[in-house]
């Protein structure tokens, strides 16, 4: 699987990475699955790059074309000020947008009860990014996808099914909680540690319209058991078991998130 990870960095970057993953193949699992996405928006013709945790971009020719997993504990985004040695994202621009996004890996979001949940893999708006680049800190609020990961060799029960549901509700924003947040209007949907800035995109009314109006995937290299898969249809979870290097199910995965990408994001 890290081979498959090594060779996606290259075509990304158009030469060879130095790649610096953490322990565990838990976290090799999430960087199959990041840059298996990023890879496929590439061959979709969409300009896609590694960035380094100051916001630079990477380029062939560098001097350091080093890709940084995340390591240790869980956290938020590092200020640009700490340099680029902290963890690398991708960034992507869809063919023909003005819109840029981020692919984040293991970074803490704020929760609406002031909880911070670690999203495995998340995308979100450049401008999210830009602005907690300038002093460090967790995203408040949802990101547009979202992607939860387990390498395990047991099939996925109702409680991890109900963590992921739990964490999504915490993070989500809607339009009636402006009052009790002290939010704008209309509120965002996600907030870059405070609730100033662009309006990046607009919470939703209901959360099942938030459901709809964001993906949200649970990736796993086994499958799920009955009442975790019952679940997922009335959540608008997509569920995709059985994702190893070179199976068909991993492409399909990467399929369909770049295909609602492709639909959804401007």
């Amino acid at each position: 699987m890290i081979t498959d990870v090594q060779s996606a960095l290259n075509a990304v970057l158009g030469s060879v990475a130095i790649l610096r993953h953490a322990n565990g193949a838990g976290r090799i699992f999430e960087l199959f699955v990041m840059t298996g996405i990023a890879a496929k928006l590439s061959s979709r013709g969409h300009d896609v790059w590694l960035q380094r945790s100051d916001g630079t971009r990477m380029n062939p020719g560098d001097p350091t074309l080093d890709f940084i997993q995340r390591g240790g504990a869980p956290a938020g985004i590092s200020p640009a000020s700490a340099g680029p040695g902290n963890a690398s994202c991708i960034g992507f621009q869809k063919s023909g947008s003005t819109k840029v996004w981020e692919v984040w890996n293991g970074v803490q979001f704020e929760g609406r009860s002031g909880a911070a949940h670690e999203l495995d893999i998340a995308i979100v708006p450049q401008q999210v990014g830009t602005t907690l680049r300038l002093h460090g800190g967790n995203p408040f609020g949802r990101p547009r996808i979202a992607v939860e990961c387990k390498d395990v060799a047991t099939s996925g029960s109702i409680d991890e099914m109900r963590a992921l549901v739990a964490r999504l509700y915490d993070v989500t924003i809607l339009d009636g909680h402006r009052s009790h947040l002290g939010l704008g209007v209309p509120p965002q949907a996600i907030y870059p540690g405070n609730f100033a800035g662009d309006p990046y995109y607009s919470s939703q009314i209901t959360y099942r319209q938030e459901n709809l109006h964001s993906f949200n995937v649970f990736a796993r290299r086994t499958g799920f058991a009955k009442g975790a898969a019952a679940m997922t249809a009335y959540h608008c979870i997509q569920p995709h078991g059985s994702i190893t290097a070179g199976s068909p199910e991993a492409d399909i995965l990467f399929t369909d998130i770049a295909d609602w990408i492709d639909a959804n994001l401007p």
